[in-house]
């Protein structure tokens, strides 16, 4: 399921095309008899068990081609475009799948996820209500439900949905994450740390669900806290970038806080490297830099700043501080740290 990351920063925000340009398909010869049929069929399923979708389409096309009323196959298929992006050609696979089993939960569900992911809450919302119709108490279900409201900015409807799933499996992980999302979004900051603290008592691992509660933790000023937590996502060592920046980042904002500039600026430094388009990173590390004498650091930074954003709000303040940072001065400005943001699309399932 899709999640949701707080960041504590005003950070650049990467959005991902749903455009991806798609591959010369191959033509698969339709199956003739039932043991190509069913030879096909297992290689559909090989190849997408080994990430090999769009060899996995292909094969799918000839089965519908031969079967084109059968919901297992669009089902597949379906979930065989979603997993390259094509999130219009895996909607109407679903859509089809729906067509031929009225009854086809999984389909709903998927459905109703990609619709979220397309950016159409409005029509998760409806898909999700659909299937729920047919089994209510489907956890899953109530998830993908709890999802649209959330994307609908319905947090009254959706904290009533996920508190009837942990009260009705209270070791549904999914539940107690999305919880915090809601109660982080009203501000109701002890609850999401609650929230937080009961997700990772289920999974310890889960990168996301501690870096939100660092966050929580800057936003109550528990910056020990939140540095104790930071330093366990890093040495997770996630493998998203995205992930391993903000925790960098949100670092450098909770050492700034404490008055630690020299771990500070290490941190802010680090996010640069592994993200060198974070202006508000430069920012910080230049003003930092500017504090602790460094001015080479600072006049570094400021000119990236000012390369990078050449149309900016500090374009008459960069000018200057290059100017006059052959001495040592004192900057007016202020550390860019912001107040709590939400960076990426959706929340998690």
């Amino acid at each position: 399921m899709k999640r949701l990351v707080i960041a504590v920063c005003a950070a650049a925000v990467f959005t991902a095309s749903s455009c991806t340009t798609m591959q010369k398909h191959k033509v698969v010869p339709e199956p003739k008899t039932k043991q190509e049929e069913v030879s096909l069929e297992t290689q559909a399923k090989n190849y997408y068990e080994d990430g090999k979708y769009p060899e996995a389409i292909d094969n799918l096309r000839a089965l519908l081609k031969k079967d084109p009323k059968n919901p297992k196959y669009w089902s597949q298929l379906g979930s065989a475009y979603a997993q390259i992006n094509q999130l219009d050609y895996s909607i109407e696979s679903f859509k089809n799948a729906i067509k031929h089993d009225p009854k086809n939960i999984k389909a709903m569900y998927n459905l109703s996820i990609v619709y979220g992911e397309k950016g159409n809450p409005t029509q998760a919302l409806k898909t999700a209500k659909q299937a729920l119709k047919l089994q209510p108490k489907n956890p899953l279900l109530q998830a993908s439900l709890g999802n649209s409201l959330i994307d609908t900015e319905d947090y009254k409807n959706a904290k009533k949905v996920y508190t009837n799933i942990v009260t009705a499996k209270p070791d549904f992980e999914t539940g107690h994450f999305n919880l915090g999302i809601i109660n982080y979004k009203e501000r109701n900051l002890d609850d999401a740390e609650k929230n937080y603290m009961e997700a990772l008592s289920l999974n310890g691992s889960d990168v996301d669900a501690r870096q939100n509660l660092s966050a929580i933790y800057i936003l109550q000023n528990k910056y020990e806290e939140a540095i104790q937590q930071l330093n366990e996502v890093i040495a997770m060592n996630p493998e998203d970038d995205i992930t391993l920046e903000n925790a960098y980042f949100n670092l450098g904002v909770a050492n700034l806080r404490l008055q630690r500039y020299p771990q500070a600026l290490k941190a802010f430094e680090t996010a640069i490297d592994i993200e060198p388009w974070d202006m508000a990173a430069y920012v910080n590390a230049a003003i930092l830099a500017e504090e602790l004498g460094q001015n080479e650091k600072a006049i570094k930074y400021w000119t990236r700043y000012d390369r990078l954003l050449p149309v900016n709000k500090r374009k008459k303040e960069i000018k200057a501080k290059l100017k006059q940072l052959g001495a040592k001065t004192k900057t007016q400005a202020e550390p860019v740290t912001g107040t709590g943001k939400p960076v990426s699309e959706g929340n998690k399932q």
